[in-house]
């Protein structure tokens, strides 16, 4: 999977529904609870201390051999995965006030993220998931076609100026 930054895309290619949500500055979670009230729901996939892939160390400007947090979610309306989001936070932000994030459960990272005066965004770049990926099985578990990509974005965050990086996979449930 290639990362890129926005302007690098061909803009034109892209679907404009999959377009709407990947430069959506909101909070995805304010977002799909508006799509379905009362209705929607976090399914923790795992949460475990790993190290980082090169490409996450690097934005997250730290040593690749560090650990951090990574927490793997489903973002559901109803009986509909919606999305597959990927959050990966270094030990530096889980100290202080913000060891919380370690303890969220079934709660959704956005609106702990957006609730703080600090929250910086300062970095968006989109990808397509293709089903030789890992990530794809991961995003569709029950998928039983391999053709196909999910496009998605990451974003730098920095809360009280400590970074993690959370990526969002948008499932085709969304286009339908």
């Amino acid at each position: 999977m290639h990362w890129f930054l926005p302007h690098q895309a061909f803009k034109r290619l892209i679907d404009p529904s999959i377009l709407a949500w990947l430069t959506d500055q909101g909070s995805l979670t304010r977002r799909l609870k508006r799509r379905c009230p009362r209705r929607f729901a976090v399914d923790v996939l795992g949460m475990q201390w790993t190290r980082p892939d090169r490409g996450e160390a690097r934005l997250l400007g730290i040593p690749q051999s560090q650990k951090v947090l990574l927490r793997e979610v489903h973002l559901r309306c109803a009986d509909e995965l919606c999305v597959y989001a990927r959050s990966v936070i270094p030990l530096k932000t889980l100290s202080g006030r913000h060891r919380r994030l370690r303890h969220l459960g079934d709660r959704p990272l956005g609106e702990y993220l957006f609730a703080s005066p600090t929250l910086e965004r300062s970095r968006i770049e989109w990808a397509r998931l293709t089903p030789d990926n890992r990530l794809f099985r991961n995003a569709l578990p029950q998928s039983r076609s391999m053709d196909g990509t999910i496009w998605g974005r990451r974003s730098l965050f920095r809360i009280d100026h400590r970074p993690l990086l959370v990526s969002e996979f948008f499932l085709p449930v969304l286009f339908e």
